[in-house]
């Protein structure tokens, strides 16, 4: 009994190791419970990766068709979903090839078979792995809220999305290995940054600028940090950034919605932003509930939902989680007030961007944001509520009950998943 008292001890303290077994576990689970193409734009993401396989790392469409193409095509689920040859762009040509690395290495193995459904599954695998390694490292190295990091990585969202093909695997992965990187400059007391720590917060901003969403929100956090070059620093590599992520997008194919008048919507919000910005204030207030419920996880095509009590039980025991495993330091006023400023800005430029691209004119509210694109973003709702404590408290039996939860909860998704495409 003592002894496994002390290895309850040791895993309790070490959430980075918890979340490879849980992460490792379920992802699998989830993996073979999900027939292909059945995560949201799954098939999209796969033509992607087949370009990127290919060598396409712009937006591209190669002049004649590969070995790749050629394994995907003799199956005819994969022909309907994977005709990339239908017209010249699909919905995500746009997107960079760096989110799909791991994706197109999985079709590069399974084509060695010949095997379109080993190529799926591999595409499937090696996301799911690089979704592990980023998070287990953004575990490991943030000095706070590593148990927000460890249950907020494995909702059913966020699981569900991690070992899929998305490119939202590496977005959301890298997205919170960045805000972890960041959390570690912020309370390192070392007064100034050394040239390693600049290189790397430059290519990670560079990085996340190029990420679907241009994911540059974890840079403004350098402005928190002792060193007094931060806001030159910042500053250029910001700019440098945005400019890199602007001049990629403004030479890419960008999905419009089929009823929205980019034209007329851009000039409306040219001369009456003030409109605009109301009817984002409207959605974010009435979508509010919709984008906790998508965060947590509504699976499928946007098809499979939980109870309502599972959202709600859900979305209490987390927040709790704020106050029932406070930060590891002090989290200060300046940081909170950026957090939620970027937080704001998040939502604002997404949504305006919905407003331009996607919308009618008309639509009363901006439709189009899924609950799910707030994974990336997590990280800044930590900051945001966390609350202070006294350096490493550890709470044993409240850590053992989230444990629990979690585990319960991502077994009743397989569950979900196993009715809704086993036995239907």
């Amino acid at each position: 009994m003592e002894k496994l008292r002390g290895l309850f001890s040791n895993l309790i303290n070490r959430p980075e190791l918890i979340f490879l077994i849980y992460g490792f576990v379920f992802g699998v689970l989830f993996m073979f419970l999900t027939p292909p193409f059945k995560v949201p734009d799954e098939h999209a993401h796969f033509h992607r990766a087949i370009e990127t396989a290919n060598g396409v790392f712009y937006n591209r469409v190669p002049p004649k068709m590969s070995e790749y193409d050629k394994i995907v095509q003799r199956l005819p689920e994969f022909r309907v979903r994977v005709d990339i040859y239908t017209h010249k762009f699909h919905q995500v040509s746009g997107y960079s090839s760096i989110m799909y690395l791991a994706s197109a290495l999985g079709v590069k193995v399974g084509a060695l078979f010949k095997n379109a459904y080993l190529m799926f599954y591999l595409s499937r695998f090696f996301n799911l792995l690089m979704w592990l390694v980023l998070i287990y490292l953004a575990i490991k190295i943030t000095p706070v809220f590593k148990w927000q990091f460890l249950l907020f990585a494995l909702l059913p969202m966020s699981v569900f999305e991690g070992m899929s093909v998305s490119a939202d695997s590496f977005v959301n992965s890298f997205a919170f290995l960045f805000f972890a990187y960041m959390f570690k400059l912020m309370y390192d007391k070392k007064e100034k940054l050394n040239k390693w720590e600049i290189c790397i917060y430059t290519i990670m901003s560079i990085v996340s600028s190029l990420l679907k969403g241009c994911l540059i929100y974890p840079a403004f956090l350098l402005l928190l940090i002792k060193d007094k070059r931060k806001y030159i620093i910042s500053g250029l590599v910001i700019l440098l950034s945005v400019i890199i992520g602007g001049l990629w997008a403004s030479h890419n194919y960008v999905m419009i919605g089929p009823n929205a008048d980019v034209a007329l919507q851009k000039e409306i919000l040219r001369t009456a932003p003030v409109s605009v910005l109301m009817k984002i204030f409207k959605t974010i207030v009435l979508s509010s509930f919709y984008w906790a419920k998508g965060a947590i996880g509504i699976l499928g095509w946007l098809d499979i939902r939980f109870p309502l009590s599972i959202y709600t039980i859900t979305l209490i025991i987390y927040s709790m989680s704020f106050l029932l495993i406070p930060a590891e330091y002090k989290v200060r006023k300046s940081y909170r007030i950026l957090s939620l400023g970027l937080i704001f800005m998040f939502l604002i430029i997404i949504c305006t961007a919905l407003f331009c691209t996607w919308n009618p004119v008309n639509n009363p509210k901006i439709g189009g944001f899924q609950g799910r694109y707030l994974i990336s973003v997590f990280p800044l709702f930590f900051m945001s509520f966390g609350q202070n404590v006294g350096a490493f408290v550890n709470y044993g039996r409240v850590k053992a009950f989230y444990l629990i939860y979690v585990f319960v909860v991502l077994t009743y998704t397989c569950t979900i998943l196993e009715d809704v495409y086993h036995f239907s």
